[in-house]
């Protein structure tokens, strides 16, 4: 089962949500390193003892792992360091940036969804949801999603290709100057955004429409899509 999102541009990609197995160990992970932080809070406070009450000390830690998720979703683009694990994240269905809001429903849902139910009630509510979403998600129209393989982004300075290229992909003549105007917009955003999540499907629809059979990893594809489809064109 895929998602259908659109883009700011309007372009609709469909994504693979992420399943509930990753969801749970990515809470494990989050809880583990939550409960880290806690035991070395505590071993600060025996520290502080001796000298001082640690009751400010302590109602600071609290608040620090209380708001671990809405501060991580918030920061890194709808991603937890267990959500980064397992390569999974955050995002809105109309293809949105995540707002402060959004996290902040997410994050007051959780208490219902997972902190009081023990994480019962989002585990139903995944399931029986068309787009896997807890009640938090529905809340802030958003859904998790999984990501493919992790790539490093780099500042692209321009789109054209230079004279002496060599073409890639002589597919890439099959796109129209419609479909690359979409493509270098919805590249753009991801450059601007950070938005790993949109590189991987934009990568898949360029395939299907191209037939091409690559292993290429997607930012490195659509780049070479790109030149290609430029220099095929001024030559």
């Amino acid at each position: 089962m895929n998602i259908s999102i659109s883009t700011a541009h309007h372009v609709d990609i469909d994504y693979t949500p992420a399943g509930i197995f990753d969801r749970i160990l990515a809470t494990l992970i989050d809880g583990a390193f939550q409960f880290g932080l806690l035991l070395l809070g505590f071993m600060f406070i025996d520290l502080l003892t001796p000298v001082d009450s640690p009751t400010w000390f302590f109602v600071i830690l609290m608040v620090i792992i209380a708001s671990y998720h809405l501060f991580c979703e918030i920061v890194f683009n709808g991603r937890s360091l267990g959500k980064y694990a397992m390569r999974i994240q955050v995002v809105k269905l109309n293809g949105k940036k995540l707002t402060f809001w959004d996290c902040m429903l997410r994050w007051v849902f959780r208490l219902v969804d997972i902190s009081i139910s023990s994480g019962a009630v989002a585990l139903v509510s995944i399931i029986a949801s068309k787009r896997m979403q807890r009640l938090g998600d529905m809340a802030a129209g958003t859904t998790v999603i999984k990501l493919e393989k992790e790539v490093t982004l780099k500042q692209i300075s321009e789109f054209e290709a230079p004279e002496e290229y060599q073409v890639v992909f002589q597919q890439a003549a099959l796109l129209s100057d419609k479909d690359i105007k979409i493509i270098k917009d919805v590249l753009r955003e991801v450059l601007k955004n950070n938005n790993y999540a949109l590189l991987a499907p934009l990568s898949k629809k360029i395939k299907e429409v191209t037939g091409i059979e690559t292993s290429m990893i997607p930012l490195e594809f659509v780049e070479t899509i790109l030149k290609d489809h430029s220099h095929l064109a001024n030559n």
